[in-house]
């Protein structure tokens, strides 16, 4: 069991050769995936320990969970939600398998398995007509007596919308589930019902419940057919009545499992004509409804142990969960955790902060408060067995963690260090009225080895160690009015939203919607801010005729880590007209300063592409821009370009062909508005500026190649006269800037092009005295500076980094990624420049444990501890494609420093 006084794990090297063997098991189940488990990768090189030699390879390396590569799930719209690409349809990919849904027939129209062992970045631009060419199939949700007829017909969402049928509930790497809510049945006008449909990595859940008065109520059926399966012509029963594996003359196939609940009779049937069938009745019906769950696994995903896992989850493998109190005692269990069968997953219901030992209404002031850690020990024994993949959720209410809009879920080891499994943040208070009615649900499937493993779910709230943890999680849009839809919500710290995004636009303002500073005082600290979204990505109007406007479509969000240190998201799809393919990543890091947003985008030119009007990047955005700024400005860190004023012009677009294609030359160019005059808000907007600084810019047009970022400068009027910017390409009568690729239009990109940028958002306090940070470069600022064109100058110059690698590979530099070498020092650098917290990222670590990052004072090496209770300040994310770890540190960066990452056995 954890203990805070205890968090060091450090590993002794046992500097001998016969230490340095294989590093595990062989790790391919029968019929089943390389799930690359602990005790570290094998990197196919077996090591040459030498004797008094430190080297991470060489000595004891701990059973440690991990995560199988094709573990992972998109959900998603093949075309759009709205407009006139519309469809009811969606998709729900992993690496497994893949489905076609359609919520306006509740019919599952295509269901197979996916092949080729994908990777999640991969799978994130695949065709749809990969799940469009699977096998045709059927799902009909039933009532009654078998030959009664009582079917669901109508499918609507919550009071009889016809828009938003379905709901998302759980969205993300490791759970994609939604809901219709509103079932009726034409044969029965007293019954009323619900669909729930849960997809995980390696299976999908069919949930049909039923409410009603009469006595169809007492029998709730799911039925699966259609090609699909009249395609498996092999019937195997793996248990009478409950587990039936269908395969054609392959051997491919899927296992259905249903599962015994007190109190009724749960039964699976199958025939060549009704397909497969799960079936429960009761003698009469609950008044909270008869629910009936099938559970569906593709033969393809799972070897012995995951079989014996989903035929009998009680007996395979038993899951422990201890509440602790935030110094690592327990406050009660261990409890065993129940499979939910709604879900395919053993279901933690957590603890709240208050039965741990910490009040409620603490005071931000108090230091400790921010540090308050929700502390759950988890104990999975798989019998000896593994490799085995364990689907895992943890359900919480808001008292989770100190406040709902923060809790980033770390799954650590024995000794305190982050293990790097991926734990997806799904979480909802639309509606809420306390604590009692807001919930999270995190969600995992880590792959353990066989050995009873120990470790602890930590959940963070403001601070991780000395910083202000930074999240990403998905924000279900339940109860909050009739609205479906994808939305994700990121924050630092835990004191209101920061920067919140709608992937498919389904609320139809824009894809970066609700913004809010950090650290400003908007009618009191630590408390919700003003509101000064949003900001957009690609903006693209086809020339005609007639002209088109095309948002992206087809967009599928991989969530690489969601904190605590720096989060890393990306959201990847293709413009409506299948002509610009487009993937952009947010990385939002904790720091102590400001919001800074790191978005590095990248747009391919799948068909040539003539335009009116294209944008790559956009603050602030089209339908999201009544902020009232009153002044715009633009330059780089040496100069200010233009600084001016916002006229009354009540009109939207370009106003001429002069505010398009401006080049922004120099060293950190970057944009502003400012100065904003909507005062009077019920949560004050004046109180921050926004802007976005250029880091990296190249266009390759056709073979042309631009490095000098240009912007165009469009009008917005949302109730307010604003200005937008946008980030964009030259804008030339006969487009000499490209030549002959451009054909002498300037509005022609060539099929082939690229876009690459990174461009810096920054929200910045506005007046000084509203700032209550203690960032030491904000807090010496001159007052005059916060609500000036100064204030960008200072944060572009300020926190442009350079970074040189005397061991390691620089990746990138902004934030700053290293491939790491082999050896005990896997990365010597130095950084130059800084703003706020600096994030580094070390990729290519062949295991979690035992690394310090170091910086040198002369000679002298010292440790960057920025603890608060033992190894409670950096982040690990392991990747299974490559079965390797990063770890993520920020450091307070002044000038230039030096600093490495050692690996450091105890002694």
């Amino acid at each position: 069991m954890l203990k805070t006084t205890s968090f060091a794990s450090l590993w002794i090297c046992l500097f001998i050769i016969s230490a340095c063997g294989s590093s595990g098991p062989d790790n391919r189940g029968s019929n089943g995936p390389d799930t690359g488990v602990s005790g570290g990768p094998d990197t196919g090189v077996t090591p040459t320990c030498v004797a008094g030699v430190v080297d991470p390879a060489c000595g004891p390396r701990p059973a440690a969970p991990v995560v199988a590569a094709g573990d992972y799930g998109f959900w998603y719209r093949p075309t759009n939600r709205r407009g006139a690409t519309g469809s009811p349809v969606m998709h729900f990919r992993t690496g497994a398998y893949g489905i076609a849904f359609d919520e306006a027939t509740g019919q599952l129209t295509r269901f197979g398995a996916l092949r080729g062992e994908r990777s999640e970045s991969a799978a994130q631009h695949d065709p749809n007509s990969d799940i469009d060419n699977l096998p045709q199939a059927e799902i009909h949700f039933e009532a009654g007596d078998a030959g009664a007829g009582i079917v669901a017909t109508e499918f609507l969402g919550v009071g009889g919308e016809a828009t938003d049928r379905s709901r998302l509930i759980d969205g993300g790497r490791t759970m994609n589930r939604i809901e219709i809510p509103e079932l009726s049945y034409a044969a029965d006008a007293t019954l009323d019902g619900r669909v729930e449909v849960a997809s995980m990595p390696r299976h999908v859940v069919f949930t049909h419940q039923l409410r009603g008065t009469s006595g169809a109520a007492t029998s709730a059926r799911v039925r699966l057919a259609g090609a699909a399966i009249g395609a498996l012509t092999t019937a195997t029963w793996l248990a009478d009545g409950r587990a039936l594996r269908l395969t054609n003359a392959t051997g491919d196939g899927w296992l259905f499992v249903v599962y015994d609940l007190p109190g009724t009779t749960t039964l699976l049937t199958y025939s060549a004509d009704r397909g497969v069938v799960a079936e429960r009745t009761v003698s009469a019906a609950p008044t909270d409804g008869l629910s009936v769950s099938l559970l569906a696994v593709p033969t393809t995903a799972i070897g012995p142990n995951e079989l014996a896992l989903y035929l009998n989850p009680e007996e395979a493998v038993e899951v422990s969960y201890t509440l602790l109190n935030p110094d690592g005692n327990e406050v009660r269990g261990p409890i065993e955790v129940p499979w939910d069968q709604t879900l395919g997953a053993y279901n933690v219901a957590l603890g709240r902060l208050q039965e741990a030992g910490i009040p409620g209404g603490g005071s931000w002031d108090d230091e400790a408060t921010h540090n308050l850690y929700g502390r759950h020990q988890l104990e999975v024994d798989t019998g000896g067995r593994g490799p085995v993949a364990v689907p895992l959720a943890f359900f919480g209410l808001g008292g989770t963690a100190l406040y709902i809009v923060a809790g980033v879920p770390v799954l650590r080891d024995g000794s305190g260090e982050p293990l790097g499994v991926p734990v997806q943040i799904s979480k909802n208070w639309h509606g809420a009225t306390g604590w009692w009615d807001e919930w999270y649900h995190f969600y995992a499937q880590p792959t353990f080895a066989g050995a009873t493993e120990e470790m602890e779910l930590t959940i963070v709230s403001s601070r991780w160690g000395e910083t202000y943890a930074a999240s990403h999680a998905q924000l279900s849009l339940i109860n909050f009015a009739a609205n479906g839809g994808h939305w994700d919500e990121s924050a630092l710290g835990s004191f209101g939203e920061s920067v919140t995004y709608d992937p498919d636009v389904s609320l139809g303002r824009a894809m970066i919607d609700d913004v809010r500073p950090f650290l400003v005082n908007s009618g009191g600290r630590w408390g919700w801010t003003g509101n000064v979204g949003g900001a957009d990505f690609l903006r693209y109007t086809a020339s005609g005729p007639p002209a088109a406007g095309h948002r992206l479509s087809n967009v599928r969000s991989r969530y690489a880590a969601v904190g605590p240190v720096l989060t890393d998201v990306s959201y990847g799809g293709v413009s409506s007209d299948g002509r610009i393919r487009a993937e952009m990543r947010t990385q939002l890091g904790g720091t102590d300063d400001l919001v800074r947003v790191y978005y590095e985008l990248s747009y391919t030119f799948l068909e040539d592409v003539t335009y009116d009007r294209l944008a790559f990047f956009q603050v602030a955005a089209d339908n999201y821009g009544d902020n009232g700024y009153s002044r715009f400005a633009y330059g780089n860190e040496a100069s200010v370009q233009v600084d001016g004023w916002v006229t009354n012009h009540g009109s939207r677009g370009y106003a001429s062909e002069a505010d398009r294609g401006i080049a922004l030359p120099g060293e950190s160019p970057w944009v502003m508005l400012y100065a904003n005059l909507r005062t009077g808000q019920p949560l004050p907007e004046e109180y921050a500026n926004l802007g976005f600084i250029v880091r990296a810019f190249e266009a390759n047009i056709g073979g042309t190649v631009v490095t000098t970022p240009h912007i165009n400068i469009t009008q917005t009027n949302n109730g307010w006269s604003q200005l937008a910017f946008e980030l964009g390409l030259p804008f030339e009568t006969g487009a000499v800037w490209c030549g002959a690729p451009c054909r002498g239009q300037r509005n022609f990109i060539p099929a082939g092009s690229t876009v690459r940028a990174t461009v810096e958002y920054v929200v910045a306090p506005a007046d000084k005295e509203r700032y209550y940070g203690t960032s030491p470069y904000l807090t010496a600022l001159p007052p005059e500076v916060f609500n000036s064109a100064r204030m960008m100058q200072e944060l572009a110059g300020g926190n442009r980094l350079t970074v040189e690698a005397a061991v390691g590979t620089v990746r990138r530099t902004q934030p700053v990624e290293i491939e790491a070498a082999r050896g005990a020092v896997a990365a010597d650098l130095e950084l130059t420049g800084g703003r706020g917290l600096v994030p580094m990222t070390f990729r290519g670590l062949i295991r979690h444990d035992g690394w310090q990052l170091q910086q040198a004072d002369g000679d002298v090496w010292t440790r960057v501890d920025r603890s608060v209770h033992g190894n409670d300040y950096w982040q690990t994310e392991y990747d299974p494609d490559t079965e390797t770890y990063g770890l993520t540190f920020v450091v307070p960066n002044v000038g230039t420093q030096r600093y490495r990452l050692v690996w450091v056995p105890a002694s």
